[in-house]
C-alpha cells in the first residue's frame, strides 16, 4: 500500500499558483539523487522538456557527462497511467535538445504502451522511468529522502511517522541494551525477540524482595540466565515473572511500570542492589523508544493487553 499521497502536491493544470509545485518537487528530488540541473523549471511553451539535468559517470576512461531529458506528468488527481499519446515524440525531443538519455517522472504509471515504446528505443538513447512507486522508494531510504518528503508530502509523511517511531535523541551516547548472554542489541528491532525477567520472593513479613532483573534474547540465552540462576539457588526460593521488552517499549505499558515501581517502593518491596541498578539502565535505555506517539499497531496490542488479567502480565483488572 502507498505511504505517501502524490494528490498533496497540487494538479498542474489548474492555476492555483502552486501548479509548478510538481515539477519543482522533481527538480529537487533528482538534485538529491545527484543529478545536477541544466535547465530548471519555467513557465510557458517548455519544447517537450521540464528540466535537463546532468550526470556525472567516473569511469576507467575518465569522466562521462550524459545529459538526460526530463519530462513530469502529474497524473495523482485523475489517476491515469501515462499513455503514449500523453508523452509524445520522445526521439525527436531528446535529439534537439542535445541530450542522451530520457527520464520519464511520473506520479503515477507508465502504460504498458509507453513502456514497449521506451524499451524500443533503448537501443537509440538510455531511458528510465521514476514511477510513484520508485520515488517513494528512494525517499524513504535515507535522511535526506526523508526530508524532502517531509516538505512535499507533509500529512503523509506525519502519518509514516508515527508509525515508523525513531529512538529520542536524549544522551550523547545511543540508546543501546544487549542480551546478558549473546550480547545481540536487543533495541534494534521491535520484534518481540527479547524479554526481561525478574526473580523475587516474598519474607516472612509479606513484603517482597527483588534479587536478580536480567534481559536477554527468547529462547536458549534465557534459557542460559534461568539455569544459572536455579543453580545459584535450587531450592527455588524465588520465582520469576517475565515480559516481552517490545511490550514495555510501548508508551503506555512503560508508564504503567513506572507507576508500579513507585507503587512497590511505597508497599516496602526491596531490590538487591545490583537489580535495582539494572532495573535503571533498562527503563534510562528504553525510554528513547517511549518518549513518542503510539503506531497502529501498538494501539492494537495495547487493546489486547488490556484484555488480559494483570496477574498473567496483562493490564486489564
Amino acid at each position: 500500500m502507498p505511504i505517501l499521497d502524490f494528490k498533496e502536491i497540487p494538479q498542474a493544470n489548474i492555476g492555483s499558483g502552486r501548479q509548478d509545485t510538481f515539477e519543482l518537487f522533481t527538480r529537487d528530488f533528482l538534485e538529491f539523487l545527484g543529478y545536477k540541473i541544466i535547465n530548471e523549471p519555467d513557465r510557458g511553451a517548455d519544447g517537450g522538456k521540464d528540466l535537463i539535468v546532468e550526470e556525472i559517470r567516473i569511469g576507467i576512461g575518465g569522466k562521462t557527462k550524459i545529459r538526460w531529458l526530463v519530462s513530469c506528468k502529474h497524473n495523482a488527481h485523475s489517476g491515469s497511467s501515462v499513455s503514449p499519446s500523453i508523452e509524445s515524440n520522445i526521439r525527436d525531443r531528446v535529439e534537439t535538445h542535445g541530450c542522451q538519455g530520457f527520464i520519464g517522472f511520473y506520479s503515477t504509471l507508465a502504460s504498458s504502451g509507453l513502456s514497449t515504446n521506451l524499451e524500443g528505443m533503448k537501443s537509440f538513447f538510455e531511458c528510465q522511468v521514476f514511477d510513484n512507486e520508485k520515488i517513494e522508494h528512494k525517499l524513504l531510504s535515507s535522511s535526506d529522502g526523508l526530508k524532502l518528503a517531509k516538505r512535499y508530502f507533509s500529512k503523509s509523511f506525519e502519518t509514516w511517522e508515527v508509525e515508523n517511531p525513531k529512538p529520542a535523541k536524549l544522551f550523547l551516547e545511543k540508546p543501546s541494551l544487549k542480551c546478558m548472554v549473546c550480547e545481540k542489541e536487543l533495541l534494534l528491532h521491535n520484534d518481540y525477540r527479547g524479554l526481561i525477567c525478574m526473580w523475587s520472593k516474598t519474607d516472612e513479613n509479606g513484603n517482597e524482595f527483588i534479587k536478580d532483573f536480567t534481559w536477554s534474547c527468547k529462547g536458549q540465552c534465557d534459557n542460559i540466565l534461568e539455569s544459572k540462576h536455579r543453580s545459584l539457588y535450587p531450592n527455588y526460593e524465588y520465582h520469576n515473572s517475565w515480559e516481552d521488552i517490545s511490550d514495555v517499549m510501548i508508551p503506555s505499558v512503560y508508564l504503567k511500570w513506572i507507576m508500579t515501581i513507585i507503587n512497590q517502593q511505597k508497599s516496602g518491596t526491596i531490590y538487591d542492589d545490583e537489580a535495582f541498578e539494572n532495573m535503571k539502565e533498562f527503563l534510562l535505555q528504553v525510554f528513547h523508544h517511549v518518549s513518542r506517539h503510539l503506531t497502529k499497531k501498538e494501539k492494537e496490542r495495547l487493546e489486547t493487553l488490556y484484555t488480559i488479567p494483570s496477574w498473567l502480565g496483562g493490564m486489564g483488572d
